[in-house]
């Protein structure tokens, strides 16, 4: 049972976690809302998001911010380009299908996890995460049977394609369990706007559009980030499945509310299976870890 203090720093998490999945999932409102092509969108996106990134880590470590930064080493190196790869191709995804579609595909990130660290790194995969992989996995092949007849089929590889990027981060971080959070992310972000940048044109971009792309890549990119790393450091591991649920739930409500776009039929059949296995699973990793954990501790004591 944990102590009343450890009580509050879940519940703080979990807040944290929703907070920043309801800021995350609004990317696909302002792929919306900004009339740009997808590399003109990320790059511009990472730029206004180092902005904040960097002066959080000015303002955290001073003088010593380029030290952090170049402490982050190869490991580190290899999961910023990882992850700056995932933003843009995030980003290219939502320009050719529906928010829906690809925040509901994203929703099974955990089983692509789980599966890349079966066939790499050799962790066992247990029967209840097999089922629920290939039950979301069956939900991402209806969805992209519609997107190959609906003209979205690229958006879904995009997508696809991100599972692909997050769960090479993944056995990457499981690699280096122990990493700094500010000087990845202040690094991500900047290296994804660079990496768009020689396709971009942002001689598209109006004027009125400009507010638009701060707050884009300002609060939803780094505040957003930076509320769920600060809500992952407060949770146990077995919640951190609730990103992708909560982002599937907000996501298209974003874009429902403000601009009136309503999922497939097909979006909401795979992406209900998507959505029902990640939150059993869920439920079963959460009402395992207990178990688990008092098993270790006899263990120990013994």
């Amino acid at each position: 049972m944990p102590s009343p203090r450890g009580a509050a720093a879940q519940n703080m998490g979990l807040l944290l976690m929703i907070a920043g999945s309801a800021v995350d999932s609004t990317s696909g409102l302002f792929t919306r809302l900004i009339h740009a092509d997808g590399f003109t969108l990320a790059s511009g996106r990472g730029f206004f998001a180092f902005i904040i990134t960097l002066a959080v880590l000015f303002w955290r470590d001073g003088r010593k911010a380029p030290a952090t930064v170049w402490g982050i080493g190869l490991t580190g190196l290899c999961i910023v380009l990882l992850n700056a790869t995932g933003m843009i191709v995030n980003i290219l995804s939502l320009s050719y299908t529906s928010v829906a579609n690809f925040f509901m595909i994203f929703a099974a990130a955990p089983f692509a996890a789980a599966l890349a660290a079966r066939l790499v790194l050799g962790e066992k995969l247990d029967v209840p995460t097999l089922l629920a992989a290939a039950a979301g996995f069956a939900g991402i092949a209806i969805m992209m049977a519609s997107g190959a007849t609906g003209g979205g089929l690229i958006g879904d590889l995009l997508a696809v394609l991100c599972l692909a990027t997050y769960s090479g981060i993944i056995l990457l971080v499981r690699k280096t369990p122990t990493f700094d959070v500010v000087p990845m992310a202040c690094v991500t972000v900047l290296t994804s706007g660079l990496l768009a940048l020689p396709f971009a044109d942002f001689s598209t971009v109006t004027s009125h559009e400009w507010p638009l792309f701060a707050l884009f890549g300002m609060v939803q990119l780094a505040i957003g980030n930076f509320l769920i790393f600060m809500a992952m450091t407060r949770i146990p591991a077995a919640q951190s499945g609730l990103l992708g649920i909560l982002n599937a739930a907000f996501a298209p409500l974003w874009v429902f509310f403000f601009l009136g776009e309503w999922p497939t039929r097909a979006a909401l059949i795979g992406g209900g299976i998507i959505l029902a296995s990640a939150a059993a699973h869920l439920a079963w990793t959460m009402w395992q870890a207990p178990r688990a954990a008092a098993h270790r501790d006899m263990s120990v004591r013994a």
